[in-house]
């Protein structure tokens, strides 16, 4: 059995094999004595989980064990979106808050996100402090204190609330698109579908019958995974398909012909929608796999750009110290200035239907006005499946010995990114200022993720094909 450790986004598992039973109290037993030396344990602690296989009863075990060490626990009623728990955490003053979920992970695993006071991704320090703390004390389990600390709740009312106070929903309302949301067996259920009845949209929901297998298809929204939604929209006729990821922390898009859209296009145009039509300010946050046409709007709006490592809570500790206007992942996690330091893909749907109706234009209208002023994007990326152990070793071993040329592009600068414990990312920033590739291992899953951005599509292939070669030479070495 693997040892706990935290990676980008919380801990994860394989159900069974690591994520069991006994290990999510050891992670409970830790996290209660972390909320006791932070002085926050009367706060209480916010508890959500998603559709995963048990993810409901790997809740209420945490709950029970938290409970048993005399601190409050609010524990969700019903699958609750990762940002639906972390804006109660902030919404109810609580000390805390976790989430069951492995967010777009394969099914067969499951996670614990931690989200700390301010109701975001926990920083890193947090979460070794965390790691220090398991297995120092014993699992209090105690039924009478279980029963007079937990309290069920139904976290929608004050989420839907704040989601409707920060998006127009007149306008959306008036507006009477036509509109397919992919909740992808997700805990995203039908919440939009919700936010938008008695709209003139017409709005269909597919895939949101919980299901722990999700359908057979890994619950993240990118091309290979929408098929349902692109199908959908082509019947129907609809305006735009919306998608979120397992736990509804990501966005992916489909505009009206079944095109898959992606996210660095989407979150370009949301940069305009907030700045322009909302009038809001504010820095952009993006992470090292983003491609070049979000820095290019920011620096045309007179927008401060920030890059970070991969992870969203690289971003949240920028939001936390800076005015920032929005975090960007290249996975489709983006979050918003006026909300919590989190994603929110359900926010994000929002706004760019308000984007829509602000404009009086269709999605694929403003996507060409976003293309023929800043070009388009041409940009991949690559998993590989790499299940030996030495995975965090693969970068430091390219770093030591990095290539000065790639595909005849000269290497102008070299970024390093580090994760929790070494250095996991490596970046080839090339002298013609387009282009970039990017090799990083992956925290949560063993994978190798390549990706890459050139002028053209063919260069983008070769780029890909060359960081293959160089992870190689690495395994080699």
């Amino acid at each position: 059995m693997k040892r706990i450790t935290f990676g980008t986004d919380g801990w994860r598992g394989v159900i069974a094999q690591d994520f069991t039973f006994d290990n999510v109290k050891v992670v409970a037993q830790a996290l209660a004595d972390y909320l006791k030396t932070k002085g926050l344990s009367q706060r209480g602690l916010v508890v959500g989980y998603d559709t995963r296989f048990l993810s409901d009863k790997f809740a209420r075990s945490l709950a029970e064990v938290v409970a048993s060490n005399d601190i409050p626990v609010l524990l969700a009623s019903k699958p609750a979106p990762t940002p639906m728990v972390s804006f109660t955490v902030k919404n109810r003053n609580a000390g805390g808050g976790v989430v069951i979920t492995a967010s777009h992970n394969p099914p067969e695993y499951n996670g614990i996100k931690f989200k700390p006071e301010y109701g975001g991704s926990a920083l890193t320090h947090i979460t070794k402090e965390i790691e220090t703390l398991l297995y120092q004390s014993p699992v209090k389990q105690d039924e009478k204190k279980a029963k007079r600390y937990i309290k069920e709740v139904d976290f929608e009312t004050g989420y839907f609330d704040k989601i409707k106070s920060l998006v127009d929903m007149r306008l959306i309302r008036e507006a009477g698109f036509k509109i397919v949301i992919d909740a992808m067996h997700g805990a995203g259920d039908r919440i939009i579908e919700r936010l938008l009845s008695g709209t003139k949209c017409q709005v269909e929901t597919i895939r949101f019958k919980p299901n722990p297998t999700f359908g057979g298809v890994k619950p993240e929204p990118i091309l290979q995974n929408l098929q349902s939604l692109i199908d959908t929209i082509v019947r129907q006729g609809a305006d735009i398909g919306l998608a979120t990821d397992g736990d509804a922390d990501r966005v992916g898009v489909v505009n009206s012909e079944g095109q898959f859209i992606s996210s660095h296009e989407v979150f370009a145009l949301l940069i305009l929608h907030l700045h322009q039509n909302k009038g809001w300010n504010g820095g952009v946050v993006k992470t090292a796999s983003v491609c070049n046409i979000v820095s290019n709007v920011a620096d045309k709006l007179g927008l401060p750009v920030y890059e970070t490592a991969v992870g969203f809570k690289n971003i949240c500790e920028l939001i936390l110290k800076e005015d920032i206007l929005i975090g960007i992942e290249e996975s489709g996690g983006v979050g918003f200035k006026n909300h919590v330091p989190e994603r929110d893909g359900i926010l994000a749907a929002l706004f760019i239907l308000e984007m829509m109706a602000m404009k009086k234009k269709s999605f694929d209208e403003l996507l060409m006005e976003l293309t023929n002023e800043f070009g388009k994007v041409r940009y991949d990326r690559i998993d590989l499946q790499y299940e030996k152990p030495d995975r965090m070793d693969l970068v430091p071993s390219l770093q030591s010995q990095p290539p000065q040329q790639v595909c005849g592009l000269n290497v102008e600068k070299i970024s390093t990114y580090r994760g929790v414990k070494v250095v996991n990312g490596i970046k080839f920033h090339f002298a013609d200022k387009r282009s970039w590739l990017l090799i990083r291992a992956s925290e949560t899953e063993p994978l190798m993720r390549i990706y890459a951005e050139a002028a053209n599509d063919k260069m983008v292939q070769r780029l890909l094909n060359e960081g293959q070669r160089l992870l190689k030479m690495a395994v080699k070495d």
